[in-house]
């Protein structure tokens, strides 16, 4: 058993004395704590308080009072760009920008006479179809009314932009040469052998990449110029469609153009380089594009010289009227025309 006094002795140690110190601290802070967490509690939070100037300051800054909306000003006018501007636009390439453009009237003429789009890949159908893609048209009369002649000079790549949505994946931007883009090139020729032509009475429609549906014509060129690479290759090519209708009328048209066009530019026939671009050219193709010409009609595809090439290029760019010559001399041999205004001599079977 301790005695009184000892205990004494103990309580009044320097130890014992801090550690109740400690202790009464200890239970004072807990308490406050408590305190505080009850009142957090009891308070529901209110919105962020925001600062003048960015300092921060013992009272929020005030709201202003409230007032009538602010009035916005009318937004001006959206701009619509020009269908077209040849000099700037003509030569781009159509791009695919994800949303379907509108369909133009000669797309919904093609709905109307019941014409299919193109079966997109994977979709029932596509492999018979692209597995037939280059048997012959069923035989087609020639299609050669009587009075005046009429042809179609389509300048190649011209107005690519404008093509239709079934022709957008097909056409491209054409080659070039000399600072010069091929369809600034294909329309040049195109003009002068029109000019030629007219003054022979023969009617002349310049059309651009698109073909009218079923475009009729007694007979039809696609001018363009090539190009490769590595500038080595030469010389000009014709042909017809693989699948033509009229293959033997089609062949009568290239053998004109290719007895006019060589003697009339000095340039090497290139007829190891006929690609299957050309024979299967899409606006031959009246069985699988609405944009194209009608059964019967003559056609042929012409590659007047490489762009890629000096001595092409010097010719094409710097003398187009002995191009021209050759591709309105070859016309007017196939039509049977001799002589200005003898419009009415009916074309070689």
């Amino acid at each position: 058993m301790i005695e009184f006094n000892q205990l004494s002795r103990w309580a009044a140690s320097p130890g014992y004395l801090w550690a109740g110190l400690v202790a009464v601290i200890i239970v004072v802070a807990l308490s406050a704590a408590c305190a505080s967490q009850q009142v957090t509690a009891a308070e529901p939070a209110g919105p962020p308080v925001t600062y003048a100037d960015g300092i921060e300051t013992a009272t929020p800054e005030p709201a202003p009072p409230p007032g009538p909306e602010p009035v916005q000003p009318p937004s001006a006018p959206e701009v619509q760009p020009e269908a077209h501007e040849a000099q700037a636009m003509a030569a781009t390439p159509f791009q695919n920008t994800g949303a379907p453009p509108a369909p133009s009237q000669l797309e919904e003429e093609c709905v109307e006479r019941g014409l299919e789009p193109l079966p997109s890949p994977g979709s029932p159908g596509v492999q018979g179809f692209w597995g037939s893609f280059r048997d012959p048209f069923p035989p087609a009369p020639v299609w050669n009314p009587p009075g005046p002649k009429r042809v179609w000079l389509q300048a190649g790549h011209w107005r690519n932009n404008e093509v239709p949505r079934e022709l957008g994946r097909l056409i491209g931007s054409g080659t070039s040469g000399g600072g010069r883009a091929e369809w600034e090139v294909n329309l040049d020729i195109a003009q002068r052998a029109a000019a030629v032509l007219e003054s022979y009475g023969v009617q002349v429609d310049i059309l651009p990449a698109t073909v009218p549906p079923g475009y009729r014509a007694h007979a039809f060129i696609s001018i363009h110029a090539d190009g490769d690479l590595s500038g080595a290759l030469s010389g000009y090519k014709v042909a017809r469609a693989g699948f033509s209708p009229i293959p033997e009328t089609d062949d009568v048209l290239v053998d004109a153009l290719y007895a006019e066009y060589g003697p009339a530019t000095g340039l090497r026939r290139d007829d190891p380089h006929v690609s299957l671009r050309m024979r299967y050219y899409y606006a031959f193709n009246t069985r699988r594009y609405c944009h194209a010409i009608a059964y019967g009609v003559p056609a042929a595809i012409i590659e007047t010289g490489f762009l890629t090439n000096v001595s092409d290029r010097a010719l094409l760019l710097g003398q187009p009227d002995l191009a021209a010559e050759g591709v309105a001399r070859g016309v007017l041999s196939f039509l049977g025309i001799r002589e200005p205004d003898a419009s009415q001599v009916p074309i070689r079977p």
